[in-house]
This record gives C-alpha cells, sequence and structure tokens, in this order.
C-alpha cells in the first residue's frame, strides 16, 4: 500500500528587508521564544539572518510543516503544486507579521532622542580628501525631492562626489577612531534647483543625497556609525565603481568638516586640520 507523505520541510527566506540586522534578529528572537505562532501548524528548526547594505536585512528560516491525511493526498497527487502553495501560504505569514511587528510603534521619548543625538556625527575627519564632477543618466523617483528639482544637461544628471579616507567621527560624548587602512568614504551631491512652496523657483546648489562607502556589501555599517541618509538601492547601483579612482586629491593631509546636517555643498565646508593654512576645499 502506498503511504502518503506526512511531512514536507520547507526553507523560506525574505530578501533586502528594510529593516536592521539587530532589529530583524530581535524580533526573530521574540518570535522564536513563543514558537512561531503565525506559522503553526509548521515547527521552526532554525533561522539566520544576514546584513545587507542599507539598513537593510535578510532572514531565512528552515521549517517542517506536518500534513493530514488529505493534504497528504494533495501532496502525492500533485506535489509541485502543492509544495509551491504551501511554501507561499509559510511565505505570505511571515512577511504580513513582519511588516505588522515593524507596523508598531512605540511612543518617542526624551531619553530616545537623547540617546539617538548622541549617537548622531557631529564632524568628521577625512584624509586625502578629494573630489570628482561628472555626469551621467541617472533615473530618480519623482518624489525624490520635496523642494528641488534635478537639472538635467542632455538627458543627463550632473553628479559632485566628494571622496576619501574616513578617519575619525566625532560625536557628542565620544568619537570613532579608524586605523590604517582607513576606509573609503563618500558624499555625493547632485545639481538641483530650488522649488519653493509657491511654486517658484531659486537658485541653484549641489543637493547632498547621502553617503556610500567603497564597498556596498559594507554600507549596512554605515547606520551603526550614525549615518543615517545613505543612498537609496535604486540611485547605489546606478553609480560607477570608478570614482574610487578618479578622485581629484591633493597633497596628502587631514580635513575636518562640521555643520552635517546642512544640504547644500555650499555649507558643508572642511577646513585643513592644520591651523598654519587658511585654505579650504569647497
Amino acid at each position: 500500500m502506498r503511504k502518503f507523505p506526512k511531512t514536507i520541510p520547507f526553507l523560506i527566506s525574505l530578501e533586502h528587508l528594510p529593516i536592521t540586522e539587530t532589529n530583524l534578529k530581535q524580533m526573530a528572537m521574540d518570535w522564536e521564544g513563543s514558537g512561531f505562532p503565525f506559522l503553526r501548524p509548521a515547527v521552526v528548526l532554525d533561522w539566520k539572518t544576514e546584513p545587507q547594505a542599507l539598513s537593510h536585512s535578510s532572514l531565512e528560516i528552515e521549517l517542517i510543516l506536518s500534513l493530514g491525511f488529505w493534504e497528504g493526498l494533495c501532496g502525492w497527487i500533485l506535489p509541485n503544486q502543492f509544495s509551491a502553495f504551501k511554501k507561499n501560504h509559510l511565505t505570505e505569514s511571515l512577511r504580513n507579521e513582519l511588516f505588522s511587528q515593524k507596523r508598531k510603534t512605540k511612543p518617542i521619548s526624551i531619553f530616545y532622542l537623547w540617546k539617538k543625538f548622541g549617537k548622531s556625527p557631529l564632524s568628521l575627519v577625512w584624509v586625502n580628501l578629494g573630489f570628482i564632477k561628472m555626469r551621467m543618466e541617472l533615473d530618480l523617483e519623482s518624489n525624490f525631492f520635496s523642494n528641488a528639482l534635478p537639472l538635467s544637461f542632455e538627458g543627463e544628471k550632473k553628479l559632485y562626489f566628494r571622496i576619501g579616507h574616513l578617519k575619525t567621527i566625532h560625536y557628542l560624548f565620544s568619537k570613532k577612531e579608524f586605523k590604517f587602512p582607513y576606509p573609503k568614504f563618500a558624499e555625493v551631491y547632485i545639481k538641483t534647483r530650488d522649488k519653493h512652496s509657491d511654486e517658484s523657483i531659486g537658485k541653484v546648489f549641489y543637493t547632498f543625497i547621502g553617503y556610500l562607502l567603497e564597498k556596498n556589501t559594507d554600507e549596512y555599517l554605515l547606520p551603526y556609525w550614525g549615518f543615517e541618509l545613505t543612498l537609496p538601492e535604486s540611485i547605489r547601483k546606478q553609480i560607477p565603481e570608478e570614482i574610487w579612482n578618479l578622485t581629484n586629491s591633493p597633497a596628502p593631509s587631514l580635513w575636518r568638516e562640521d555643520h552635517l546636517f546642512e544640504n547644500e555643498l555650499e555649507f558643508r565646508t572642511v577646513y585643513q586640520v592644520s591651523t598654519s593654512s587658511l585654505n579650504h576645499l569647497r
């Protein structure tokens, strides 16, 4: 007599979730404590998280699903279709639980704001700071800027990259010192024209749009260092790797950058650390 399957193993995963790995791992540990109730009657055997760039992460869950008689019969008659149906159902259950958890927000306390401010970078020290300007076709979402219009020149956008090695990050009560070889770090700007609330237009600026590191796979570290404004993945994948080798860099020196909360290049000046020189790169 033919025996119908009584269990089916599954491996379900969600990639590029807009959650840091630390938060995702804590959510998975909470689910593990209650036995992953939203996936029952499946039993979770193991799970793991992986960090990805731009504060994203992935979650992979290994589980086994027990089948009743009729489910076992369906699984025997149409094994591929039945397995795909069950896997999609489990994946949707995971996705729904994940994003319902993400929507559960807690009131922002004064302590939280104070802690957040204490971890926000106040100034940077660069080594071998340089810059490049380039024009390229860049696809931007229509609502990417709320108060500026990206300028196009023969269909291309003008970008400005400030690139160097990151030596020190200063915070309110502490600082982070990097050891040689320092990470290659960049600020990205795009040429825009101001758009006022009355729909009139104003001056032209290079508007700051985000930070990036030489290795895309390392950029999950940026939020841990306090740099929350990272390039969206849709833009990051369009940036050519050649920018790291084309920098117009002056003689080796240290440069200090303050006013990190400003939006335009004109206001984010950097100064040589040496007090003997008044020169600064704009």
